[in-house]
């Protein structure tokens, strides 16, 4: 058992994220473990079609090179690849353990092991689930400071004064065998998906744990530099960021900042003005946030009464409100812009969704493809005689993978290009179908698909290396895609 004691040692990870943000040192004890380097290694498409066929029984180079179209020495230089690599048994006609690991996408663990650090929170007793190698360290600019401030901006002379939060003084739990495979299963899961703790007094100085080891028994106090945002989703008032960039937000914070700030009214004002609804004087954080909730209702049910009957809709246009309502209040950062963005084209998405729930489409009426066939989509398309899918619309459309299509009418995850398609073709035999009824001056799909492809260009890194005109997000841009989503949705008000 070990309790925090301030140390002096402060910790800082990740880079300042950007927009509108405060600082807090959170305590935590450290300990120092060894881990496994997780590796990924990713196959080519041609490597994953010629293992997938492999696991099928199909092993003959020839038929491998007829069924994959590729030339007889390109199989056999994947096979020996595969040998090569540990993925193929000798012979090349099976896959090893780590070949069906990497055809499912999985990773796998090598030998190489990492001496690194595990981060316990001093408030909870819960460990972080992240794995860092080497702690780096900041220098306040007093040792002596009750509060310390450090130096942002070295050239500039730009203070960061955090808020310090109060560590429990009580002990905290042992890094025991459970508290340890349950952090490394966390961290492994986060770290997929960014390329996409119990009781023992006496634990000895290395514990072996399936290839995670604790090396020393003993503990550093120190205190970790975290940033505070308000909630970029509109569905609460602050999110803490992710201090190791893993994810955008730190989940496993979240819970106990909302506790803290209800413990420590100074907290309270460090934050509060974060978020764009003032707060009254003497109104607690829940009355705060039953606020913010309650000004957005009421909202809806003034402009948009008829939402309340399609909950999905109505959560996703309720966010895009939040989101105008920071945007007209000054909050004009790329990260809140890109934002804007980013919900509309989620309410747009949720809308069609739901047509292609409440109109399914016949896909057995639609032809197989091998390959994408612009002039069969374009055929498709003006075959069903809808006023708004103009000429513009149809070239713009007839670009998607009718595969791609044809499963989101079954199950409608894809893009807002695949999902529109794929809700037009839920018009067949249907003469009330709201794409039926309106017109392309009510509809203006051109300018559904504009948003699309802007949410696109803005959601990849844009540099002079591409060859492409970089997009620069304004806010006029912001709020005028808020306003066609917002639009645009109301327009089917009646059949919902």
């Amino acid at each position: 058992m070990a309790a925090f004691v301030e140390s002096g040692m402060f910790l800082k990870f990740g880079s300042k994220p950007r927009g509108k943000i405060r600082a807090v040192l959170w305590p935590v004890l450290v300990h120092r473990v060894l881990y496994p380097d997780i590796k990924r290694t990713s196959l080519n498409l041609l490597q994953r079609a010629v293992l997938g066929l492999i696991r099928a029984k199909t092993v003959r180079a020839d038929d491998l090179a007829s069924l994959t179209g590729l030339h007889l020495n390109l199989i056999k230089l994947i096979l020996a690849q595969g040998v090569s690599n540990g993925w193929l048994v000798d012979n090349a006609d099976e896959l090893t353990p780590n070949g069906n690991k990497l055809l499912n996408d999985e990773d796998f663990d090598e030998a190489n092991m990492k001496s690194g650090y595990l981060l316990q929170d001093a408030l909870t007793g819960r460990f972080w689930p992240r794995f860092v190698v080497q702690l780096s360290q900041m220098e306040p600019i007093d040792q002596l400071a009750r509060f310390p401030e450090f130096v942002e901006e070295r050239k500039k002379g730009k203070k960061i004064s955090p808020f310090m939060l109060a560590a429990k003084r009580t002990t905290l739990p042992e890094l025991d065998h459970e508290s340890l495979m349950l952090v490394y299963r966390d961290y492994r899961e986060d770290y997929r998906a960014s390329q996409q703790l119990g009781q023992s007094a006496h634990l000895p100085e290395q514990i072996s744990l399936q290839g995670v080891q604790r090396l020393d028994a003993s503990t550093q106090p120190a205190r970790v530099l975290v940033w505070v945002s308000a909630d970029e989703d509109g569905l609460g008032l602050w999110s803490v960021k992710d201090p190791f960039e893993f994810r955008g937000n730190a989940w496993w914070l979240q819970e106990t900042l909302m506790q803290a700030i209800e413990d420590h009214p100074h907290l309270l004002a460090h934050l509060e003005s974060l978020v764009s609804i003032p707060r009254i004087d003497n109104q607690s954080v829940e009355q705060w946030l039953e606020a913010l909730h309650k000004q957005t209702e009421l909202q809806v049910l003034i402009e948009y009464p008829w939402v309340e009957r399609q909950p999905d809709i109505k959560r996703h246009l309720a966010a895009l409100l939040v989101r105008r309502e920071k945007l007209l209040q000054g909050d004009t950062s790329p990260q809140e812009l890109d934002a804007a963005l980013v919900e509309s084209q989620k309410l747009l998405e949720v809308l069609m969704q739901w047509l292609i729930r409440a109109y399914p489409a016949d896909v057995g009426l639609l032809p197989s493809q091998q390959r994408a066939d612009y002039r069969l989509n374009q055929r498709i398309l003006n075959a069903l005689q809808i006023p708004a899918l103009t000429v513009g619309v149809i070239s713009l459309l007839a670009r998607q993978k009718l595969d791609q299509v044809i499963r989101a009418c079954s199950k409608p995850v894809s893009s807002l290009k695949a999902l529109l398609f794929a809700a037009v073709m839920g018009t067949f035999n249907e003469p009330g179908h709201p794409f039926k009824v309106m017109g392309p001056a009510e509809l203006q799909l051109e300018k559904l698909l504009d948003l699309a492809d802007l949410r696109n260009q803005s959601s990849h890194a844009q540099s002079s290396f591409t060859g492409k005109e970089q997009t620069q997000l304004t806010e006029r841009m912001a709020l005028d895609s808020i306003q066609f989503a917002l639009s645009f949705t109301a327009q089917f008000k009646e059949w919902m």
